[in-house]
């Protein structure tokens, strides 16, 4: 990787996904292999929670560890209205493992969520770094509202699910992008039936070993909806690398194939170095 200078300043955008988002793992193993490394980051949802942990100083080894070996139990706790999982769980695992402040960090992060009151897309670069990462994953409807500063904010994917506008301005060189959309020509398969109780299927659901007819044709019309968005603010303000590994049989549930999806991460992001121009650089 000879065609990337040494004193090349990186910055990394990691979009949403769920499982899927789990492949910016194998993606940033391939990039410290080639000698980039970042002087800032930029994440909503599934990318800046791995954000978070690589700006805290996880390796590339230690965040396959967390990934693979954190059972769901660990961070999933069931909650009334507002939606299905509490978060509370989730903010004590998050708060065994990252600093407490984005201040304490190695490098500058950028979380992005969603003020579900306004529909405004909010930048989250200071103070709190644990209700920041809750509120950048929070998807609509699975996890509660996180209050912070007076919002209730949700996922960051719902306003842009590849914020390379979020960058610091001026502080990198070079922009690699990882947009972790799931291919729109994927079809909506329905769920076999079962003579198996209600219940069961329900838990199967829950469990991500099974995904209802309804909630697949649902979730397929938000990334119809997010993949537009993201085609139209790639286009606006396009990075000097863009990765996308395509994944078609990866859902964002998928949490049982985070091997597979790493590897995947890795091999698109080893074919779009291979291919890339030698970088001219934006800053002076």
């Amino acid at each position: 990787m000879e065609r990337f200078p040494d004193d090349l300043r990186i910055g990394v955008v990691l979009g949403g996904g769920g499982a899927r988002g789990v492949a910016a793992i194998g993606i940033l193993d391939v990039l410290v292999g080639a000698g980039l490394k970042p002087v800032a980051v930029a994440g909503t949802s599934m990318g800046a929670l791995i954000g978070a942990f690589w700006a805290a100083g996880f390796t590339v080894d230690e965040l396959k560890a967390l990934a693979t070996g954190t059972r769901w139990r660990e961070v999933v706790d069931f909650a009334g209205p507002g939606g299905i999982l509490r978060g509370q769980r989730f903010q004590r695992w998050l708060t065994d493992h990252l600093p407490a402040r984005f201040e304490d960090l190695d490098f500058p992060l950028v979380c992005t969520a969603t003020d579900i009151d306004t529909g405004e897309l909010v930048r989250l670069d200071s103070g709190d770094l644990v209700s920041a990462v809750r509120a950048t994953c929070a998807f609509p409807g699975a996890f509660v509202p996180v209050e912070r500063d007076g919002r209730h904010l949700v996922d960051g994917g719902l306003k842009c699910t590849v914020p390379v506008s979020c960058l610091p301005a001026g502080v990198a060189d070079y922009v690699v992008a990882c947009d972790f959309q799931p291919p729109l020509n994927r079809p909506v398969v329905p769920s076999q039936t079962t003579n198996t109780l209600d219940w069961s299927r329900f838990w199967e659901a829950l469990t991500f070993r099974r995904r209802y007819l309804a909630a697949d044709i649902l979730l397929k019309a938000v990334d119809i909806l997010q993949t537009e968005v993201c085609r139209r603010q790639l286009a606006d303000q396009p990075p000097d690398l863009l990765i996308a590994p395509p994944m078609p049989e990866v859902n964002i549930e998928d949490f049982r194939l985070l091997h597979e999806t790493i590897e995947q991460g890795a091999a698109a992001a080893r074919l779009a170095l291979d291919a890339a121009p030698t970088p001219a650089p934006r800053c002076a």
